[in-house]
């Protein structure tokens, strides 16, 4: 689960989590911390990348345009609405802005709304496990044009539902805007390459292979701790790396190869004064994956949409 209150640097960039590497007596650093560091920094070498944070603004009241999670959405209306498999208009779970939040992100489209949405009538949430990549209860759908004549109004009229109302099923208790903070992200312990990755580090640095042995056995759990603290890639999330409560929906080689890239991360929300923002299950996350060669052709036909909680 995401911790929203994250140290920033002056650019606004995520800042590194530094590890304590000092003994009791102040002296120098340990073997084992070093070797920690050593791996660390090993994974952000080869993993660093351009990735975008989405920072909820608690006080805000969207429009129909705005960069947003749940609430009413903008939808051209003279196309179809999203609807599940029981004919029921989706909910919207979330939408991006790309002409306003002006990314200048080749990866990405430079104008036009990208949405996602989900049943509402589901109490998983639109999540068919068995076919976690056919859009039958939920939808991603790209306007690469908007029509700014488009009234709440008339959007209203459709019979949208919304994460608000008494008989939805939704992760979401309140509509808010985002803002959209660009980082560098790393890949971190539940991607589904990681141990790969992380066998072929250990291998360069200490000679030493431990294929069979297995990664986990490498250090102790508070080594492991450290590391996940370092590489966590936890919150809301355009592109980067996912995060997971239990394991990586890609495991099964069908969908690791094609879904390479992670294209939207909602993570739960809790305040310290226990307002749920967003609650997936028990504390969970959701992510969207896309091959990265379709977003090229902003392509969002073929998406594998996972959450899982605690």
């Amino acid at each position: 689960m995401a911790i929203f209150d994250e140290i920033k640097d002056k650019d606004g960039q995520e800042s590194n989590i530094n590890i304590n590497t000092e003994n009791a007596d102040g002296g120098e650093k340990s073997a084992e911390s070093d070797r920690i560091q050593k791996i660390v920094d090993a994974v952000k070498k080869e993993t660093a990348k351009p990735a975008y944070m989405l920072e909820i603004q608690r006080e805000s009241s969207p429009g129909i345009f705005d960069s947003k999670f749940g609430g009413l959405p903008y939808w051209d209306t003279e196309k179809e609405y999203p609807k599940d498999i029981n004919g029921n208009n989706m909910m919207l779970l979330a939408q991006i802005n790309f002409t306003q939040a002006a990314l200048n992100d080749d990866r990405l489209p430079k104008k036009g709304m990208l949405q996602f949405f989900i049943a509402s009538k589901d109490e998983v949430y639109g999540l068919d496990f068995d076919e976690p990549d056919v859009q039958k209860n939920f939808r991603v759908v790209y306007h690469e044009d908007i029509n700014r004549d488009t009234t709440a109004e008339q959007v209203r009229a459709i019979g949208i539902p919304l994460c608000t109302d008494e008989d939805s099923w939704s992760p979401l208790f309140k509509e808010t805007a985002v803002n959209i903070i660009k980082t560098t992200a790393y890949m971190g312990m539940e991607d589904v390459a990681f141990d790969r990755l992380f066998i072929k580090i250990v291998r360069e640095q200490d000679g030493e292979d431990i294929s069979d042995t297995g990664v986990y056995n490498y250090l102790d759990d508070d080594e492991w701790d450290i590391i996940n603290e370092e590489l966590c890639a936890d919150g809301h999330r355009l592109l980067g790396y996912p995060y997971f409560t239990q394991s990586d929906p890609r495991e099964e080689s069908k969908y690791e190869q094609y879904y390479d890239t992670l294209l939207f991360q909602m993570d739960t929300e809790m305040t310290d004064d226990g307002f749920d923002y967003i609650l997936w299950g028990d504390c969970g996350v959701a992510n969207f994956f896309i091959n990265s060669e379709a977003l090229k052709n902003r392509d969002f036909s073929k998406i594998l949409y996972n959450w899982d909680c605690c």
